[in-house]
């Protein structure tokens, strides 16, 4: 199943877990982030959903735009969007592509998202976030932890490890809430510092679920970066 096809049965369906519904609370990071942005500032939330991160952003007065490439994600954010009065610039498409000129965007915020291609593609993403950033312009973005179950569980299973630490199982079952039909790539800290080389990384840290024994490991979390694009 493409990337499409899944993301499109899944936001059809409503069949997918509850931190992404579209009302669900704001991630942490989104919201401490969100303190930092100009007042009035344009905002990209990459990889939009159905608008969860779009709609709390822009009940903040923020003038959202945003990318999926779920027409049905797209739609049902720019609903929730003009219910609420909320400025809304929506485009199905490839995060690839984007389809803004240069220098557009004050903040690019992305979760749960620019991890889940090859790395070709991550790269060519970090490009495209660059190059509609205008200069001195904040950038929000996560990735898979390695340091987790989950990434211990792939490398032991039975998914396809289509490039380094970039895993596929392509007869996941969309029905089933699973996005596994989709590549995961996982990345320990130093990867996550050189893919945004050509930023000014401000922080890099871990948004790792709580851990009754402090032993083990989580079963999944992320590393959380926030950069700018430097001024010229």
């Amino acid at each position: 199943m493409t990337n499409h096809a899944g993301w499109e049965h899944l936001f059809q369906s409503g069949n997918f877990p509850p931190r992404y519904q579209q009302l669900a609370a704001p991630n942490e990071s989104v919201s401490a982030w969100a303190d930092t942005l100009p007042v009035g500032a344009v905002v990209l939330d990459l990889g939009c959903g159905v608008g969860r991160h779009t709609v709390y952003l822009g009940i903040r007065d923020f003038r959202m735009a945003g990318l999926d490439i779920s027409p049905t994600g797209v739609a049902q954010t720019q609903v929730a969007c003009a219910e609420r009065g909320i400025s809304f610039d929506g485009h199905t498409g490839d995060m690839t592509r984007l389809p803004w000129g240069d220098d557009t965007f004050d903040a690019v915020l992305s979760t749960s998202t620019v991890c889940h291609h090859r790395m070709t593609d991550i790269q060519k993403t970090l490009a495209e976030v660059w190059r509609v950033l205008k200069p001195g312009g904040l950038f929000l973005v996560d990735f898979l932890h390695k340091g987790t179950l989950s990434y211990r569980e792939v490398v032991a299973g039975t998914l396809t490890e289509i490039e380094p630490n970039t895993f596929i199982d392509e007869s996941a079952d969309p029905d089933l809430r699973d996005d596994a039909f989709i590549p995961h790539h996982f990345c320990d800290e130093a990867e996550v510092r050189d893919l945004l080389r050509a930023f000014e990384i401000l922080k890099v840290w871990t948004d790792i679920p709580p851990q009754t024994d402090p032993d083990s490991l989580p079963r999944r979390g992320y590393w959380i970066a926030s950069a700018r694009k430097p001024l010229r």
